[in-house]
C-alpha cells in the first residue's frame, strides 16, 4: 500500500497542462478533483473523483495536492486554493517539465510549476505556487515571489523582481532590472521599461498604467 496519494485540483486547460507535465516526468496522479467534470470520467487516463469535498475524507498528512487552477489575469482563485488547503495541512507539490531548462544555482520551490520549453537561467529564485508557463524565458538573477504567473512566451530579463501574486501576460517583455510590485497585471504583449507599483495594471509598448 502506498504511503501517500496525490490529487490534482482542477482538470481544465491549465490542469491538463500540469497533468501532462507530471505524466511526462514519470510522476503519478491518483485522481482529479473538479466540480465541472463528471465523476468517473478520465483525463489522460486519470479518473475524476469528484470535487474539493473529496478531501474531507482523506488525511492531509498522507495526501499531496497539485494546483491545477490556472489564471488569465485574476489569480485569486488559484491563490485561495493553495492557501486554504495549505492551512489545513496539505502539502502542494509542483513539477518541472522534462523539456524545461533550469540553470545553475536556481532556487525553485517544491510547489512551483515550470512548463514545457520554459527557460530559467542561473540564480533565479522561484517562490511558492508560481507558474512559469510554456516557452516563457526568465533570465539570470530574477526573483519570482509567491503566486506569480509568467504566461506563455513572456520574457523576463535579468535582475527583474516580480512581487507576490503578479501576473505577466502572454508575450510580455520586462526589461532588465525592473521591479514590479505585488498583485500587478502586465498585459499580454506589454513592454515594461519602468518600475511598476503594486496593485497596478499596465499595458502597451511602452507599458503604461491602465486607467
Amino acid at each position: 500500500m502506498k504511503s501517500s496519494e496525490t490529487y490534482l485540483i482542477g482538470g481544465g486547460g491549465h490542469g491538463r497542462v500540469v497533468l501532462d507535465a507530471f505524466l511526462a516526468s514519470g510522476k503519478q496522479i491518483d485522481g482529479i478533483l473538479d466540480a465541472q467534470l463528471a465523476p468517473g470520467s478520465q483525463v489522460f487516463g486519470v479518473k475524476v473523483l469528484g470535487d474539493d469535498e473529496f478531501l474531507e475524507s482523506v488525511d492531509p498528512k498522507t495526501t499531496r495536492l497539485v494546483n491545477g487552477v490556472g489564471s488569465t489575469g485574476d489569480s485569486s482563485r488559484r491563490i485561495e486554493i493553495f492557501e486554504r488547503f495549505s492551512k489545513i495541512g496539505f502539502e502542494f507539490i509542483g513539477v518541472v517539465h522534462v523539456a524545461a531548462s533550469i540553470g545553475k544555482e536556481c532556487s525553485v520551490d517544491a510547489s512551483a510549476q515550470i512548463m514545457a520549453g520554459a527557460v530559467l537561467q542561473n540564480r533565479v529564485s522561484v517562490g511558492k505556487n508560481v507558474v512559469v508557463n510554456t516557452r516563457a524565458s526568465v533570465d539570470h538573477d530574477v526573483l519570482l515571489a509567491d503566486h506569480v504567473t509568467v504566461s506563455p512566451g513572456a520574457i523576463v530579463s535579468g535582475g527583474v523582481k516580480l512581487g507576490r501574486g503578479t501576473f505577466v501576460g502572454a508575450g510580455a517583455v520586462i526589461i532588465q532590472g525592473i521591479e514590479v510590485g505585488q498583485n500587478c497585471i502586465v498585459g499580454a504583449g506589454a513592454v515594461v521599461r519602468h518600475n511598476v507599483k503594486g496593485e497596478t495594471t499596465v499595458v502597451g509598448n511602452p507599458a503604461t498604467q491602465l486607467e
